[in-house]
């Protein structure tokens, strides 16, 4: 078949390197990137957020995320979709290589007898062992941009792997820090408990001396609803560590052990937040690098559907043995071989070639706005994050300085109504708010906690 020149031209620059635009697109979407984290204040740290582990001060975290990696089986999900990427890989590349191929036939027959034909009526065998050899010339590139476009993928897989192991470290950590957190309200919530029997015990106390009857039921009545309504804190922070423990053993892949036990305080975070420069985070983040492989594999789908309107060139040899007796098969009378080279080009198929080229330019499209509003999440998650840790340092600072006065003024208030100096409201409005102020600072340190934890996986580092 014949090719006039200028359409084997025309076909050719519809094929030509589409790596120029992708790189172009990927500097669109960085020059997006702000030069600066507005939330970024004094006390930022500029080191790279490398072993973010350490920066909880607690060694039972490591060992925990390591049982995680481990065990999850989300984790040994992401890592089967890597070995079967791999393995479509290794099937794509044959391809481009010789394909073998060999087979064994034989056959026995009989004509029927009676006919005007000499020689009929007798048995026939047929023997035939051959072995065919085919190769595809690459000469525009079709198969190398499918090899191109199989790698991108199993790359880009290969970082959700390392994704979801940084998303299920940060994971294990926040569900830690719940479990522990849950724990410290129960223990909170009991001792609360104790205590208002032991202002219970002091309303008693009054009765017995002989205070007004109508003032002391009262003051009873009120004791004892703030005692049960203590009780009933104990029962559902009770749940929320039942509830902590299941979660936190189910990352752990250890679900149901029951055996899974808080820490014994919540971790001290070191006084700086991690930071970088918001560009580096479209290299180190591993679900953008993600988004960026298979903005390739998309060009490189794009860029093999079109070389498919060029021609393809094959290589075929098939040699082998033909012969009516098995014991002289294998002689030289009996060779048979044949050697063809061929070309073929697609003419008209309907328009389905053009619609897969549109087809392919659509998925890249895709992926590239895929990744565009991927950098776009990560820039917004670290400046959430960061914002949020100078917030959560402040109000750590202000309930700390609130729960050390109202645990002052509880004792004051019981003092002062064992003196008969005030009466039972003051004492157990006192205790609510002791109460409340130290279960919100828990609650705003273990929230400090997490936000590191949310700061640490948004900037992509190991840990």
């Amino acid at each position: 078949m014949k090719f006039h020149p200028i359409i084997l031209l025309t076909l050719l620059a519809s094929c030509k390197n589409l790596e120029p635009r992708k790189q172009k697109d990927l500097e669109t979407v960085a020059a997006k990137a702000p030069t600066r984290y507005t939330a970024a204040l004094p006390d930022i740290s500029r080191s790279l957020p490398t072993q973010w582990l350490t920066d909880f001060r607690e060694p039972r975290l490591r060992t925990l995320v390591d049982q995680a990696l481990t065990g999850n089986h989300e984790i040994r999900l992401a890592a089967a979709r890597v070995r079967e990427a791999q393995a479509l890989l290794r099937s794509t590349r044959a391809a481009r290589r010789l394909q073998v191929d060999t087979d064994f036939s034989g056959s026995r027959s009989q004509r029927p007898a009676g006919t005007r034909f000499a020689g009929l009526g007798a048995l026939f065998n047929r023997f035939e062992q051959a072995l065919d050899i085919s190769w595809e010339m690459d000469v525009w590139g079709r198969l190398a941009d499918r090899n191109h476009a199989a790698a991108a993928d199993a790359e880009s897989l290969a970082e959700d792997e390392q994704m979801a192991k940084l998303s299920l470290a940060a994971g294990v950590v926040r569900s830690m820090i719940t479990l522990t957190e849950a724990t410290l309200q129960a223990q909170l919530a009991d001792d609360n408990v104790k205590s208002q029997r032991a202002q219970l015990q002091i309303v008693q106390k009054q009765l017995q001396r002989g205070i007004n009857s109508d003032r002391g039921a009262l003051d009873l009545s009120l004791g004892m609803a703030d005692l049960a309504r203590a009780e009933s804190n104990v029962h559902a922070r009770n749940r929320e560590v039942d509830a902590g423990r299941r979660s936190l053993e189910l990352l752990l892949g250890s679900y149901p052990a029951g055996a899974i036990t808080p820490l014994s305080a919540l971790p001290n975070l070191s006084s700086a937040a991690p930071a970088d420069l918001p560009s580096a985070l479209l290299l180190r983040r591993p679900d953008i690098r993600s988004a960026e492989r298979r903005m390739a594999a998309s060009l490189a789908t794009e860029s093999a559907a079109r070389k498919a309107l060029l021609p393809s060139f094959r290589l075929s040899s098939s040699n082998g043995f033909n012969s009516a007796e098995l014991a002289s098969m294998l002689t030289q009378e009996s060779l048979l071989w044949s050697l063809a080279g061929s070309v073929s080009q697609a003419i008209f198929q309907g328009g389905k070639l053009k619609a897969e080229i549109e087809a392919a330019r659509a998925r890249y499209d895709q992926a590239l706005e895929r990744y565009a509003q991927s950098a776009l999440v990560a820039f917004r998650e670290v400046e959430t994050a960061l914002a949020a840790d100078q917030h959560l340092r402040l109000q750590e600072e202000a309930l700390a300085q609130a729960s050390t006065e109202a645990a002052r003024s509880a004792d004051l208030a019981r003092t002062s109504y064992e003196r008969g100096l005030s009466d039972i409201l003051t004492m157990l409005d006192a205790q609510r708010r002791a109460f409340d102020a130290k279960s919100a600072l828990i609650t705003t340190q273990a929230t400090r906690i997490r936000n590191r934890v949310d700061l640490h996986l948004a900037l992509g580092g190991g840990y």
